[in-house]
């Protein structure tokens, strides 16, 4: 059966189905294709997986009105899937896709205009952590700090917020250890993981890169163009908060690190791609020449009640 029929059927089994749950913000949504063409969802804030068919259907069901959309392949018909989502009265704020005959990080937004750039930028300090749970503590709690000597630098590789960030790593369940201790966008800067516990997001095993080194995930990094904004506006939050966390654990500039610096990966990709790293350590470097302004002081407030 073509995907438009089975996504049509979804739909309507979703529209006579019991009274949905109240709204529950916009959903973060991954979608994937393997090689056989199969084809799945997997919800961020849920962390509800299936058939890609069934996505209107399960977002209906867990009572959200809006969502945004990431995939690493064009190759899904993506406007069957914006219509059934639509006909099930879910507004699609970004449906994300590689521009074809582009490098992976290249991408455009299906599902129509962009967030539109509002107000000045500002950054909080949200305590999110991910739940202590058996699951968690054997794929993201490995345990404590032999020492915090670095604060790594990282990009999301996705459209989505801090707090979507912090979803996706709590209700992840695939069995491979990914955690970090900050998600941080134009607006908040969001702990995940306590400060005494490292995490798994350096790729370098149980090597510094995460024994001894706070992660920090810059988002929106996939939002260009009109949304340029949003990625800017989380990058500078991100110096903020690099600043931060260096003068809490009495460290310097010369203690940030790149994921790259860990392992070959091409990361943070936003950085890397304009060849902006010293200068995003000369910035930091700057703040911690100075005293704390408003904002850091605010960020460091947090550091001492984590």
């Amino acid at each position: 059966m073509k995907l438009r029929a089975i996504l049509t059927a979804g739909v309507l089994a979703c529209l006579f189905s019991a009274e949905a749950a109240k709204p529950a913000g916009a959903a973060a949504v991954a979608l994937s294709r393997d090689g056989t063409g199969h084809e799945t969802f997997f919800v961020f804030g849920t962390g509800a997986t299936g058939e890609l068919a069934g996505l209107p259907a399960e977002l209906k069901q867990s009572g959200y009105r809006e969502a945004d959309l990431s995939a690493w392949t064009n190759e899904i018909d993506c406007e069957a899937l914006l219509d059934a989502l639509s006909h099930a009265g879910i507004r699609v704020v970004r449906c994300y896709v590689p521009e074809p005959g582009k490098a992976a990080w290249f991408r455009r937004n299906l599902a129509g205009p962009e967030p539109e750039e509002s107000g000045s930028r500002s950054v909080s300090y949200v305590r999110a952590l991910i739940e202590d749970n058996d699951y968690n503590r054997r794929y993201k709690l490995p345990g404590k700090f032999r020492a915090v000597k670095y604060v790594t630098i990282h990009n999301t590789a996705e459209p989505f917020s801090a707090r979507q960030e912090r979803d996706r790593v709590d209700f992840r369940r695939d069995g491979r250890s990914v955690s970090f201790h900050f998600a941080v966008d134009e607006c908040e800067a969001v702990q995940l993981l306590p400060l005494d516990i490292h995490g798994w997001h350096a790729g370098d095993g149980r090597g510094p890169g995460n024994t001894e080194s706070i992660g920090v995930e810059i988002c929106r990094s996939q939002c260009r163009g009109a949304a340029e904004w949003q990625y800017r506006r989380s990058e500078a939050n991100a110096e903020i908060l690099a600043a931060a966390l260096l003068r809490h654990f009495k460290l310097t500039a010369a203690d940030l690190r790149m994921h790259r610096d860990w392992m070959r990966k091409y990361c943070p990709h936003r950085l890397l791609e304009e060849n902006r790293f010293e200068e995003f350590r000369a910035r930091v470097a700057a703040r911690l020449a100075r005293k704390p302004d408003g904002e850091e002081k605010k960020l460091l407030r947090g550091l001492s009640e984590a």
